[in-house]
């Protein structure tokens, strides 16, 4: 089989030196890669700078990224390249991306400057319509700071929607078994398997693996596999999950 794993975190530049992002480690990513070559497969593996991946290998193509938007663009790259078997999905990808960075007093005066052109402010409606346009005027002041200065007591963080990886790969590889990740905080093993369940009609996934944060740490990584049909499979740990996932997206292949 010829599989695409996405696995690690994306991170978005604020300027050269700071950029927000998550703490994805790719360490299960990793563990899936390997599982895959150990069985003969050829893994194309898209990770990020600070994330674990497999060791080298002739079966093995490493492709690194740090945005969301080079993400996009590894992607759309490769499908153009070659079809994909399979396409696990488990990079933990930035919701939002910069847009721009302003001082307070910058955002002060530039909210003040575009207000004051609107004479017509006499009603609550007028001035929150006034407000969206402004803020939305502001948000594309382009960031040409390399490095923004420390010397201001707030500093304002415009961030604007990602793109949804997982959303387009349907439509580029209608081939693929497609495995989605969902991680969510804090929830009833129900509502773990309903959010789940919704990602995966969503994005027309054949599998989702949902699992909650307050149920991994170092010695357990607790996750649920859920497939077209509403059923699951639970896993205790890492190595356990992506066993879990190899075996069944092998024998969905085979079906096929």
């Amino acid at each position: 089989m010829n599989i695409l794993i996405t696995a690690g975190g994306t991170s978005e530049k604020i300027d050269n030196v700071r950029s927000i992002t998550n703490h994805s480690t790719g360490r299960l990513g990793k563990l899936i890669g390997e599982s895959f070559l150990s069985n003969g497969h050829h893994v194309t593996y898209v990770t990020t700078p600070q994330a674990v991946r497999p060791a080298t290998e002739p079966h093995l193509t490493l492709i690194e990224i740090e945005t969301t938007k080079e993400l996009e663009s590894a992607l759309l790259d490769q499908f153009q390249k070659q079809t994909f078997d399979s396409i696990i999905h488990s990079m933990a990808v930035s919701d939002f991306t910069t847009e721009t960075t302003l001082s307070e007093d910058t955002f002060i005066e530039k909210l003040a400057a575009t207000l004051i052109k609107d004479q017509a402010l006499s009603d609550l409606t007028t001035l929150t319509e006034a407000l969206y346009r402004s803020i939305d005027e502001i948000g594309q002041t382009i960031q040409n700071e390399k490095k923004i200065p420390s010397g201001t007591d707030r500093l304002l963080l415009f961030l604007k929607k990602n793109p949804k990886i997982i959303a387009m790969l349907r439509e580029q590889q209608p081939q693929a078994v497609l495995v989605g990740f969902k991680l969510l905080v804090g929830v009833s093993k129900e509502e773990l398997i309903r959010v789940g369940k919704g990602i995966l009609v969503k994005n027309d996934c054949d599998f989702v693996l949902a699992n909650d944060l307050e149920e991994i740490n170092d010695k357990q990584h607790k996750g649920i596999l859920i497939d077209r049909d509403g059923h699951t499979q639970t896993a205790e740990t890492k190595p356990e999950i992506a066993q879990l996932i190899v075996n069944s997206v092998e024998e969905k292949w085979r079906d096929r």
